[in-house]
């Protein structure tokens, strides 16, 4: 009898820990689940405010509050479309303590060289970045003087190539830190030569005759030659 009264005792046991186990998953997602209820609760009864608007609020007012909201609405959506998608975002920067870099950006400053800076490989990719930039300088130039200026000698084949094994040989001095760094710089060369590679060519009609360079086309170029210039320049800046 006490064998069979311990059976019993252990298979209760048994039966109660995943029902106990389970009413613990349930409160735990009823109490995560209480927030969002009360926050839409609140985001209703807000909605249901400004549609309805006060009792005593005359359909004028009513109609002139509902314009304001939209024009602020409209306002903002205008601003974050103007920002364009392109455009890198910027570390932020805090009162007295200056720029707070991302986590993949590294001072070049504090970059630590472990590899040989002067050998041979290295000067030659130092010395193919510094090329780039130049020519990329000089279409900018160009740009300057005349917006109409055919660049298209930037669009040469294997440039990327050119730009990755470059960067690889100055990342590969890097200790891992560093490399981080370098590394990101990397990309965003590539990608900016990827946009200069777009908007460069002049545009082209339907039937395929050749366009003048408008304003807004304009204005990227300049910005994509820009971007490489500060980014290769930074690069540089880890084997100054």
């Amino acid at each position: 009898e006490a064998q069979l009264g311990q059976a019993n005792s252990d298979s209760g046991s048994q039966t109660s820990a995943p029902m106990a186990a389970m009413a613990s998953a349930q409160s735990r997602r009823s109490r995560a689940a209480l927030p969002l209820a009360v926050l839409g609760a609140a985001a209703f009864v807000g909605l249901r405010a400004l549609h309805l608007g006060p009792s005593f609020a005359t359909p004028e007012a009513a109609a002139s509050r509902r314009s304001s909201l939209l024009s602020g609405a409209l306002a903002a959506a205008s601003a974050v479309v103007a920002a364009g998608p392109s455009a890198p975002a910027a570390a932020a920067e805090f009162p007295f303590l200056g720029k707070v870099r991302g986590p993949f950006e590294t001072d070049p400053k504090e970059a630590i060289i472990v590899g040989d800076a002067g050998s041979p490989e290295s000067k030659k990719a130092k010395e193919k970045i510094n090329q780039y930039i130049q020519d990329v300088q000089t279409a900018l130039d160009s740009l300057e003087k005349d917006q109409q200026a055919d660049i298209t000698f930037l669009l040469k084949p294997l440039v990327i190539s050119d730009i990755r094994v470059a960067t690889n040989s100055i990342n590969n001095l890097m200790d891992d830190a560093s490399a981080a760094g370098v590394q990101r710089l990397q990309r965003l060369m590539i990608q900016s030569w990827y946009l200069i590679e777009d908007d460069v060519p002049f545009p082209l009609s339907k039937k395929g005759v050749v366009q003048l360079r408008g304003e807004v086309r304009l204005a990227r170029c300049k910005n994509h030659l820009q971007n490489y210039i500060e980014y290769s320049k930074e690069l540089l800046e880890f084997v100054a």
